[in-house]
Protein backbone atom coordinates (compact mmCIF):
# COMPACT_ATOMS: atom_id res chain seq x y z
CA UNK A 1 0.00 0.00 0.00
CA UNK A 2 1.32 3.43 -0.89
CA UNK A 3 1.87 6.16 1.66
CA UNK A 4 1.70 9.93 1.36
CA UNK A 5 3.00 12.52 3.79
CA UNK A 6 0.04 14.79 4.49
CA UNK A 7 0.19 14.85 8.29
CA UNK A 8 3.03 14.61 10.83
CA UNK A 9 2.58 10.85 10.46
CA UNK A 10 2.14 8.86 7.28
CA UNK A 11 -1.41 8.54 6.05
CA UNK A 12 -2.26 5.61 3.84
CA UNK A 13 -4.49 5.98 0.81
CA UNK A 14 -6.27 3.47 -1.37
CA UNK A 15 -6.09 5.35 -4.65
CA UNK A 16 -4.76 8.54 -6.22
CA UNK A 17 -5.24 10.21 -9.57
CA UNK A 18 -3.76 13.44 -10.85
CA UNK A 19 -3.17 15.41 -14.01
CA UNK A 20 -0.72 18.20 -14.83
CA UNK A 21 -2.11 21.35 -16.45
CA UNK A 22 -0.49 24.50 -17.77
CA UNK A 23 -2.01 27.95 -17.44
CA UNK A 24 -2.10 30.43 -20.29
CA UNK A 25 1.20 31.91 -19.11
CA UNK A 26 2.72 28.43 -19.05
CA UNK A 27 2.76 27.93 -15.26
CA UNK A 28 2.31 24.25 -14.44
CA UNK A 29 -0.01 23.00 -11.70
CA UNK A 30 -1.55 19.69 -10.66
CA UNK A 31 -5.08 18.59 -9.80
CA UNK A 32 -5.10 15.56 -7.52
CA UNK A 33 -7.73 13.27 -6.04
CA UNK A 34 -6.67 11.17 -3.06
CA UNK A 35 -8.86 8.42 -1.59
CA UNK A 36 -7.79 7.79 2.00
CA UNK A 37 -7.64 4.36 3.54
CA UNK A 38 -10.74 3.71 5.74
CA UNK A 39 -8.56 3.88 8.83
CA UNK A 40 -7.63 7.50 8.07
CA UNK A 41 -10.89 8.81 6.62
CA UNK A 42 -12.38 11.86 8.28
CA UNK A 43 -15.74 10.81 9.68
CA UNK A 44 -15.94 13.62 12.22
CA UNK A 45 -15.37 17.36 11.74
CA UNK A 46 -12.64 17.33 14.41
CA UNK A 47 -10.62 14.93 12.26
CA UNK A 48 -10.68 17.42 9.38
CA UNK A 49 -8.80 19.95 11.52
CA UNK A 50 -5.91 17.47 11.81
CA UNK A 51 -5.37 17.61 8.03
CA UNK A 52 -6.82 20.90 6.76
CA UNK A 53 -6.36 24.37 8.23
CA UNK A 54 -7.87 27.68 7.12
CA UNK A 55 -6.36 30.11 9.60
CA UNK A 56 -3.28 32.32 9.81
CA UNK A 57 -0.74 30.45 11.98
CA UNK A 58 0.96 31.89 15.04
CA UNK A 59 3.94 33.95 13.88
CA UNK A 60 5.98 33.28 17.03
CA UNK A 61 5.22 29.58 17.32
CA UNK A 62 5.85 28.66 13.67
CA UNK A 63 7.42 31.56 11.73
CA UNK A 64 8.21 29.37 8.69
CA UNK A 65 4.58 28.33 8.24
CA UNK A 66 3.42 31.89 8.92
CA UNK A 67 5.60 33.27 6.12
CA UNK A 68 4.41 30.64 3.64
CA UNK A 69 0.71 31.07 4.45
CA UNK A 70 0.78 34.86 4.38
CA UNK A 71 2.64 34.94 1.06
CA UNK A 72 1.08 32.00 -0.82
CA UNK A 73 -2.26 31.03 0.77
CA UNK A 74 -4.09 34.35 1.11
CA UNK A 75 -6.87 35.23 -1.33
CA UNK A 76 -6.28 38.69 -2.72
CA UNK A 77 -8.43 41.33 -0.99
CA UNK A 78 -11.78 41.74 -2.70
CA UNK A 79 -15.30 42.82 -1.88
CA UNK A 80 -15.65 46.23 -0.27
CA UNK A 81 -11.86 46.54 0.14
CA UNK A 82 -11.14 46.02 -3.55
CA UNK A 83 -14.13 46.12 -5.89
CA UNK A 84 -11.85 45.97 -8.95
CA UNK A 85 -10.33 42.60 -8.02
CA UNK A 86 -10.25 40.08 -10.94
CA UNK A 87 -12.37 37.66 -8.90
CA UNK A 88 -15.25 40.16 -8.65
CA UNK A 89 -18.34 39.69 -10.80
CA UNK A 90 -21.44 41.86 -10.35
CA UNK A 91 -20.19 43.04 -6.99
CA UNK A 92 -19.52 39.56 -5.58
CA UNK A 93 -16.43 37.39 -5.34
CA UNK A 94 -16.64 34.36 -7.66
CA UNK A 95 -14.60 32.37 -5.11
CA UNK A 96 -17.00 33.33 -2.29
CA UNK A 97 -14.47 35.31 -0.25
CA UNK A 98 -14.44 36.55 2.41
CA UNK A 99 -15.70 33.46 4.22
CA UNK A 100 -17.56 33.75 7.50
CA UNK A 101 -16.03 33.28 10.94
CA UNK A 102 -16.61 29.83 12.43
CA UNK A 103 -15.42 28.69 15.87
CA UNK A 104 -15.13 25.04 14.87
CA UNK A 105 -15.28 22.98 11.70
CA UNK A 106 -18.78 21.76 10.83
CA UNK A 107 -20.50 19.88 8.02
CA UNK A 108 -23.38 21.87 6.55
CA UNK A 109 -26.79 20.51 5.55
CA UNK A 110 -25.54 19.66 2.05
CA UNK A 111 -22.59 17.67 3.38
CA UNK A 112 -19.90 20.23 2.60
CA UNK A 113 -17.27 21.21 5.17
CA UNK A 114 -17.19 24.69 6.69
CA UNK A 115 -13.64 25.02 7.94
CA UNK A 116 -12.74 26.57 11.27
CA UNK A 117 -11.99 30.30 10.91
CA UNK A 118 -11.92 31.86 14.34
CA UNK A 119 -12.25 35.59 14.92
CA UNK A 120 -9.01 35.78 16.93
CA UNK A 121 -8.03 39.29 15.89
CA UNK A 122 -5.08 38.12 13.75
CA UNK A 123 -4.72 39.91 10.42
CA UNK A 124 -2.09 40.88 7.86
CA UNK A 125 -1.76 43.78 5.46
CA UNK A 126 -1.92 43.07 1.73
CA UNK A 127 -1.28 46.28 -0.18
CA UNK A 128 -3.69 48.84 1.20
CA UNK A 129 -6.13 46.25 2.56
CA UNK A 130 -6.24 44.16 5.71
CA UNK A 131 -7.12 40.45 5.60
CA UNK A 132 -7.86 37.95 8.36
CA UNK A 133 -8.78 34.28 8.61
CA UNK A 134 -11.75 34.79 6.28
CA UNK A 135 -9.34 35.16 3.33
CA UNK A 136 -7.17 32.08 4.00
CA UNK A 137 -7.23 29.35 1.35
CA UNK A 138 -7.50 25.89 3.03
CA UNK A 139 -4.12 24.19 3.28
CA UNK A 140 -2.17 21.37 4.91
CA UNK A 141 0.73 22.63 7.09
CA UNK A 142 3.01 19.66 6.38
CA UNK A 143 2.66 19.95 2.62
CA UNK A 144 3.26 23.71 2.67
CA UNK A 145 6.46 23.39 4.70
CA UNK A 146 7.67 20.54 2.54
CA UNK A 147 7.10 22.10 -0.89
CA UNK A 148 6.84 25.86 -0.13
CA UNK A 149 4.18 26.31 -2.82
CA UNK A 150 0.50 27.17 -3.18
CA UNK A 151 -1.33 23.92 -2.33
CA UNK A 152 -5.08 24.12 -1.83
CA UNK A 153 -6.40 21.10 0.11
CA UNK A 154 -10.13 20.37 0.30
CA UNK A 155 -12.19 17.61 1.93
CA UNK A 156 -14.80 15.97 -0.30
CA UNK A 157 -17.51 13.56 0.81
CA UNK A 158 -20.26 14.07 -1.77
CA UNK A 159 -20.89 11.81 -4.75
CA UNK A 160 -21.76 14.70 -7.04
CA UNK A 161 -18.58 16.51 -6.02
CA UNK A 162 -16.43 13.45 -6.70
CA UNK A 163 -18.04 13.06 -10.12
CA UNK A 164 -17.28 16.71 -10.86
CA UNK A 165 -13.69 16.34 -9.70
CA UNK A 166 -13.15 13.29 -11.90
CA UNK A 167 -14.55 15.24 -14.83
CA UNK A 168 -12.35 18.21 -13.98
CA UNK A 169 -9.20 16.11 -13.70
CA UNK A 170 -9.89 14.46 -17.05
CA UNK A 171 -11.15 17.47 -18.97
CA UNK A 172 -8.12 17.50 -21.27
CA UNK A 173 -5.96 20.24 -22.71
CA UNK A 174 -6.84 23.87 -23.32
CA UNK A 175 -8.18 24.36 -26.79
CA UNK A 176 -8.19 27.22 -29.27
CA UNK A 177 -10.64 27.80 -32.11
CA UNK A 178 -8.78 29.48 -34.94
CA UNK A 179 -10.35 31.11 -37.99
CA UNK A 180 -8.60 31.75 -41.31
CA UNK A 181 -9.88 34.33 -43.77
CA UNK A 182 -9.20 34.75 -47.46
CA UNK A 183 -8.71 38.38 -48.43
CA UNK A 184 -9.25 37.65 -52.14
CA UNK A 185 -12.49 37.24 -54.01
CA UNK A 186 -12.17 33.48 -54.29
CA UNK A 187 -14.92 31.34 -52.83
CA UNK A 188 -14.00 29.37 -49.73
CA UNK A 189 -15.59 26.76 -47.52
CA UNK A 190 -16.67 28.40 -44.27
CA UNK A 191 -16.62 25.04 -42.44
CA UNK A 192 -12.99 24.37 -43.38
CA UNK A 193 -12.00 27.85 -42.28
CA UNK A 194 -12.37 26.83 -38.61
CA UNK A 195 -9.81 24.64 -36.89
CA UNK A 196 -10.05 23.13 -33.43
CA UNK A 197 -6.50 23.41 -32.09
CA UNK A 198 -4.68 22.29 -28.98
CA UNK A 199 -3.03 25.11 -27.03
CA UNK A 200 0.57 24.17 -26.19
CA UNK A 201 2.75 26.61 -24.24
CA UNK A 202 6.54 26.57 -24.22
CA UNK A 203 6.61 25.17 -20.67
CA UNK A 204 4.33 22.30 -21.58
CA UNK A 205 6.40 21.57 -24.69
CA UNK A 206 9.55 21.25 -22.56
CA UNK A 207 7.64 19.13 -20.04
CA UNK A 208 6.67 16.70 -22.81
CA UNK A 209 10.14 16.71 -24.38
CA UNK A 210 11.60 15.50 -21.10
CA UNK A 211 8.84 12.83 -20.92
CA UNK A 212 7.54 13.96 -17.53
CA UNK A 213 4.21 12.50 -16.45
CA UNK A 214 1.14 14.40 -17.60
CA UNK A 215 -1.26 12.15 -15.70
CA UNK A 216 -1.02 9.38 -13.14
CA UNK A 217 -3.33 6.94 -11.41
CA UNK A 218 -2.90 4.24 -8.79
CA UNK A 219 -4.23 1.64 -8.93
CA UNK A 220 -4.60 1.68 -12.70
CA UNK A 221 -7.93 0.50 -14.11
CA UNK A 222 -8.07 -1.68 -17.19
CA UNK A 223 -11.17 -2.56 -19.16
CA UNK A 224 -11.79 -6.32 -19.21
CA UNK A 225 -13.81 -8.16 -21.84
CA UNK A 226 -16.81 -10.22 -20.85
CA UNK A 227 -16.19 -13.96 -20.88
CA UNK A 228 -19.02 -16.36 -21.58
CA UNK A 229 -19.46 -19.54 -19.60
CA UNK A 230 -16.85 -22.10 -20.60
CA UNK A 231 -14.59 -19.48 -22.18
CA UNK A 232 -11.23 -18.36 -20.87
CA UNK A 233 -11.35 -17.43 -17.18
CA UNK A 234 -10.32 -14.06 -15.80
CA UNK A 235 -7.63 -14.37 -13.13
CA UNK A 236 -7.15 -11.66 -10.50
CA UNK A 237 -3.89 -11.53 -8.60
Amino acid sequence: MSKYLIDPKFICFDAVIYTIEFQKRGLSHAHKLVFLHPEFRCVHPNNIDKIICAEIPDKNRDPELYNIVTSLMIHDPCGDQNTSSPCMDRGKCTKYFPKRFVDSTVIDADGYPVYRRRDDGVFIKKGEAFVDNRYVVPYNPTLLKRFNAHINVEWCNQTRSIKYLFKYVNKGNDRVTATFYNTGNECYDEIKMYYDCMYLSACEAVWRIFSFDINYREPSVERLNFHLEGEEPVVYE
